[in-house]
């Protein structure tokens, strides 16, 4: 709690200076995103402040997106929140995590050959019983997930597809390096849901909030589709810019 300075003689209202000391420690980097700041008890035996003060000073950054309450546990640093271009252009996890400053990394939770169902005969616009590439891909910028990403592709478009370097290699990229096939559009569906309580325990949130769900067709120049995928990005984390025009008459 160095970082936290309170001066009683000081004509500046006590949760100010709170509210001060703390944003200063996040600008000069001390404090950090997901970092646990004091507990009311903590600081009012610290620094003899009443509870209300800190609660005051508390529920201001929290409003300004600068602290995240999480009941039972405690108070945060709320993670940077990741401007997503996801429904502007066709790009990759990874380049979405570099556009803002993150270091991009992915984990391969699951890879597996499954069988299309009447779900997937739909999806991918396949016959039942074809064989399907299933993998589940967690995203993460400087360490924080980023986005838990379940993609499935017809094995008979990909052979050999589990084999490549998918941690090290954008999936995307691998399309058109290896069986030369490129994603030129993208059909994408948004939700906002709660998630369940196993992906909140991959994605480090509370169970139970909200996340939004993105769910992606994307298909070649002739219309073939190549991918359908489920993304869950954490609602607290990201956000998207959308860009739509006007059409003319």
């Amino acid at each position: 709690m160095y970082y936290i300075t309170i001066n009683h003689k000081s004509s500046t209202p006590l949760y100010a200076q709170l509210k001060a000391s703390i944003t200063n420690a996040i600008n000069t980097g001390i404090l950090k995103s997901g970092d646990k700041v004091p507990t009311e008890e903590e600081l009012c035996e610290r620094f003899e402040i009443s509870r209300p003060v800190i609660r005051q000073a508390y529920s201001e950054l929290t409003s300004e997106g600068i602290l995240n309450r999480v009941k039972g546990i405690g108070t945060f640093i709320r993670e940077k929140e990741i401007q997503s271009h996801f429904f502007q252009t066709i790009s990759t996890y990874e380049e979405d995590i570099k556009r803002v400053n993150l270091i991009p990394s992915v984990k391969i939770l699951q890879k597996e050959i499954i069988t299309s169902t009447e779900k997937f005969q739909t999806l991918l616009n396949i016959p039942l019983g074809v064989e399907i590439v299933h993998i589940r891909f967690l995203y993460l910028g400087n360490g924080i997930p980023f986005c838990l990403v379940d993609s499935y592709v017809p094995l008979a478009l990909f052979p050999n597809l589990l084999d490549k370097p998918l941690e090290n290699t954008p999936l995307y990229h691998l399309f058109e390096s290896d069986y030369n096939k490129t994603i030129v559009q993208a059909i994408r569906t948004v939700d906002a849901i709660l998630v369940s309580d196993k992906e909140a325990s991959i994605l480090k949130v509370t169970k139970g909030s909200a996340i939004h769900e993105v769910k992606t067709i994307a298909t070649d120049q002739n219309e073939t589709i190549l991918e359908y995928s489920r993304a869950c990005y954490p609602g607290e984390r990201n956000a998207f810019d959308v860009i739509i025009y006007r059409q003319q008459p």
